[in-house]
């Protein structure tokens, strides 16, 4: 059996892997004997490229990642490979909380963790009934299938097919540390699944996805992920990617002190949270090799984090982080959202002040966007019209709910505002100059400043 599995990223570039995609593949070439490649579209954006390569290969099943931002891109993937005869398989964030948006333009979609599920899939093709966790079609009746629980042991599964991508563009343009040297060579890896959080963005999307538990690899499964990727890859870098890395602090504690023991001199960063890091930790991360936190700030409004974010975290909580994150010698990335509902214009220039004020090295201000099924979606839903065109629902340069109050065309204004502001400031001049040092400091940033435009 021949198996492609596509990732249809066409708008912008990255350096992020879609290691999603790429577990889902070490796990089917672990268990099954099948022919099996990845197309990704992230640094050959061409639907002719796509339609090609399925033509000459000729796969039984096609399996497409879809999240919301990706859904119409996806599709007309979908749609050439039904044209060819091909059985279409959708999975993905998009895919598991609207399957109702998909199942009757592909033969099945795949809902929550697809490793086991696509396995089975593949494995009992074209019979499917007994396959836990899709929907599937036959002609115009839509079978709904009984979910299918977590992986409780994510150490059983194998390490992504990164050899399946093309990992050493991801390489170059791996932007993750950027505020400490752009031209670090690095790569992500996961070593959690699932967030005890409560964030009105992102849940209860992400317990769809990965259910109510926070599930963790073994430290030493996760230190030999990073010897395989700096052996194989010559990475000096890592970033996890997890949601929340230091949710459980005794387990940050004891990956430090595993990490420690290996010597691999290796710099890593992670995604983190202001209400989950103190000094204790900050410094006992920095001795395992920490250099950099990724932070959800998202307003300097505290009304707009308790009333409408739900995010569990105080404003001020940020500065403190940030500046002591600075002393001790890690950087950070604060990330900001504008245009919430119920946001004012003050508001957001208060945000500009307190962004320009922070001792963070990086910032990233993004679109507030209610993605489907989320709590947020629900909130905007209540006093707002929503865009039924998922293209809308691209948080870096699109809005996908009409405010009358500010304008979409003010919303844009303010963001390169705050961007400008934040960049040209004195204390980040080093940033800028960094990147301007060389060619491949200037392509990342001018990589990122696109998003935007």
């Amino acid at each position: 059996m021949k198996v492609i599995l596509v990732f249809p990223r066409f708008k912008y570039k990255s350096g992020d892997p879609p290691l999603g995609i790429a577990y889902v593949a070490s796990y089917l070439r672990a268990h099954l004997n099948v022919d099996l490649s990845i197309i990704d579209t992230t640094f050959n954006p061409s639907f002719e490229h796509v339609e090609s390569v399925l033509y000459k290969e000729k796969p039984d099943i096609v399996g497409i990642y879809f999240d919301t931002l990706m859904f119409h891109d996806g599709l007309k993937i979908a749609n050439i490979a039904k044209k060819l005869g091909i059985f279409v398989v959708a999975g993905g964030p998009h895919a598991t909380v609207m399957p109702q948006t998909l199942i009757d333009k592909v033969d099945a979609v795949v809902i929550g963790e697809g490793e086991i599920t696509f396995k089975e899939l593949v494995e009992n093709f074209p019979k499917l009934q007994s396959v836990k966790g899709i929907w599937h079609r036959k002609g115009k009746k839509i079978f709904k299938n009984p979910p299918r629980e977590p992986i409780e042991n994510l150490d059983e599964l194998p390490p992504p097919a990164r050899d399946l991508l093309p990992i050493k563009n991801y390489i170059a343009n791996w932007h993750l540390l950027d505020s400490i040297d752009p031209k670090l060579l690095g790569t992500n890896i996961v070593a959690s699944r699932g967030c005890p959080f409560n964030c009105s963005f992102c849940q209860p999307t992400l317990r769809i996805m990965f259910g109510n538990k926070v599930r963790r690899r073994d430290a030493n499964e996760i230190i030999k992920e990073i010897k395989d990727v700096k052996e194989n890859y010559g990475v000096s870098a890592i970033f996890f990617h997890d949601d929340t890395f230091t949710a459980n602090r005794d387990w940050v504690i004891e990956f430090c002190n595993s990490l420690k023991q290996e010597n691999l001199d290796i710099i890593w960063g992670c995604n983190s949270r202001v209400n989950t890091l103190d000094k204790k930790l900050m410094e006992i991360m920095y001795s395992a090799g920490c250099r950099e936190f990724h932070l959800g700030v998202e307003s300097s409004s505290q009304r707009i984090l308790d009333e409408i974010y739900h995010k569990g975290i105080k404003v001020e909580d940020a500065r403190k982080i940030t500046t002591l994150a600075k002393k001790i010698g890690i950087h950070t990335l604060c990330f900001f959202m504008i245009g919430a509902p119920t946001e004012t214009e003050k508001e957001i220039n208060e945000m500009i002040k307190f962004a320009c004020s922070l001792d963070t090295d990086e910032i990233t201000v993004s679109i507030t966007t209610p993605l489907p099924k989320t709590q947020l979606y629900d909130i905007v839903k209540q006093n707002y019209k929503i865009s039924e065109n998922f293209d809308d629902f691209d948080y870096y340069s699109s809005r996908a709910f009409e405010d009358k109050n500010l304008s979409f065309k003010r919303l844009k204004y303010l963001q390169r505002k705050i961007l400008i502001m934040f960049y040209l400031h004195p204390k980040h001049l080093s940033y800028l100059l960094k990147h301007m040092s060389s060619i491949k400091g200037m392509h990342k940033m001018i990589t990122k400043i696109r998003r935007f435009v």
